[in-house]
């Protein structure tokens, strides 16, 4: 294959190569593709699509209805989506789609170019060269998706479609040249969302309809199967029948978004006095957490099934819970996509929400979509995040610091409102 024998010669020239070789060699292999026809229009029966989402579980989640919306599209496509291996088992069963592949970007230095190249080459090599892509969609509004856009434009797929290095192009002012001539040269379109996008649920589906696909549902779906309900069911089987059952959330993927679990002590010592009982799902990060609630909530009213569900068993777990009571954390997306009351706590002040909100504005990003919800959030900043300049989330301690302003008597009203909801 030319384009098999060229990157051969190619990847001996990469630990050498000066920036301005780097450039000549991606546009020679650009011309290779096209001249192997990797570029050529196909026919509607033969399209294959290529879906990249290689980040973390609350995004695939995220991403259910774009997967779903997709193949209505493209009705008799083969839709490969490449992931991580941590959100792998959450799609393994996802009937909209026909291969799964999985990529893990951790091991990937975005910073080291040429270093990062061999891996991806090879893994195009593998999975991609010897069959055609019609489309390969971005839906990850992200400055750190790099290697999506290289594993996207090394498939040899014709069109490439989806968010470049900086989406926020529009809302930050002018572009890097250089990054600008990037996003060019790898996507096909290169999409900027409108400022009036804000929630990455809105941004992922506007990648179909930037692209000029129809959308007609837009709710999240989880994809767990008949084994993974029957044991949650037998791991809730001890919850009595009457009792109203709180999913407690005390994961998230930063501990500055974490609330602390003394806190959450405080205000579930109250409400156990209700007819509820605390379940507690997670990984190994959550074990000594969950250890200390379970030890000092009352007898009988919480179940400690951290690091005993897989992924898909946590997902069946969640759809039979009443409530979700916790941080902005990837189960909080699965509750949500179960329809599922939320009650949520954020760690940006109340009065930073105008600034930009479709970038600096976790709450607004990353809400939780299309069920009932109440959102809770301190009202201004701590004055050692107030004199720094903005970021994402609005705190910038990597330990729980601004969040902790919200009192547990705020999470105790505020459940309370929740339970009208339901």
């Amino acid at each position: 294959m030319p384009v098999e024998k060229f990157f051969d010669e190619f990847l001996k020239q990469l630990p050498t190569a000066t920036p301005a070789k780097m450039s000549e060699l991606m546009a020679r292999a650009e011309i290779i593709f096209r001249q192997a026809g990797y570029r050529d229009e196909l026919p509607d029966d033969l399209k294959n699509i290529l879906i990249l989402r290689t980040d973390k579980i609350g995004d695939m989640i995220l991403t259910s209805g774009f997967l779903r919306e997709l193949r209505k599209n493209f009705p008799r496509a083969q839709i490969t989506l490449v992931t991580s291996p941590t959100t792998f088992p959450i799609v393994e069963l996802c009937p909209y789609v026909n291969e799964i592949l999985t990529v893990d970007k951790s091991s990937l230095d975005e910073k080291e170019f040429p270093a990062m190249l061999e891996p991806i080459i090879e893994f195009c090599r593998k999975n991609f060269w010897r069959k055609r892509f019609s489309h390969a969609f971005l839906p990850q509004w992200d400055s750190s998706n790099f290697s999506d856009l290289l594993i996207a434009w090394l498939s040899g797929a014709r069109e490439r479609i989806g968010y470049g290095l900086c989406p926020a192009m529009d809302l930050l002012g002018s572009l890097d040249a250089v990054v600008e001539g990037r996003d060019t040269f790898l996507l096909t379109k290169n999409i900027i969302s409108p400022r009036s996008l804000v929630s990455e649920v809105e941004k992922i589906f506007y990648v179909l309809e930037a692209g000029g696909f129809q959308i007609t549902e837009t709710h999240m779906e989880l994809f767990f199967g008949e084994d993974d309900f029957v044991r949650a069911r037998k791991l809730l089987q001890t919850v009595p029948p009457n009792c109203k059952k709180i999913l407690l959330g005390i994961g998230s993927s930063g501990a500055g978004r974490q609330y602390p679990v003394e806190k959450y002590l405080v205000a579930f010592k109250e409400l156990a006095k209700k007819n509820i009982v605390v379940v507690l799902v997670g990984g190994r990060a959550e074990l000594n957490d969950a250890k200390f609630l379970e030890n000092n909530l009352p007898h009988g009213k919480v179940l400690n099934l951290v690091g005993k569900t897989t992924l898909r068993e946590t997902e069946a777990v969640i759809s039979q819970i009443d409530f979700y009571v916790g941080n902005d954390t990837g189960v909080m997306h699965m509750a949500a996509a179960s329809k599922i009351p939320c009650l949520v706590l954020y760690r940006e002040a109340q009065d930073k929400e105008d600034h930009l909100p479709g970038v600096f504005s976790e709450f607004r990003r990353f809400p939780p979509w299309q069920t009932n919800s109440i959102i809770l959030r301190p009202d201004s900043q701590l004055e050692e995040c107030a004199k720094l300049p903005p970021v994402y989330g609005w705190c910038h301690y990597s330990e729980p610091h601004c969040i902790t302003q919200i009192t547990p008597q705020e999470i105790i009203d505020a459940f309370e409102v929740l339970e009208t909801l339901a």
